[in-house]
């Protein structure tokens, strides 16, 4: 998964927070399809944001 920083940074919250609220929804979201965890991922953002957020997430088929 790739994103700007805009998914991770909040008003009022260090980077480590917003990287920790977004490894836990991401972990939550992990057995979704990619469209939904990019979704769903995006939608969790704390109110109050104005940055602008570039997501792109890529599942590797199993062997």
């Amino acid at each position: 998964m790739l994103y700007t920083d805009g998914l991770i940074e909040a008003p009022g919250s260090d980077l480590d927070s917003g990287l920790g609220r977004q490894r836990s929804h991401a972990l939550a979201l992990a057995h979704e399809p990619l469209h939904t965890l990019c979704d769903q991922l995006s939608a969790r953002m704390p109110p109050g944001s104005t940055d602008d957020i570039a997501l792109l997430a890529l599942r590797l088929p199993v062997r």
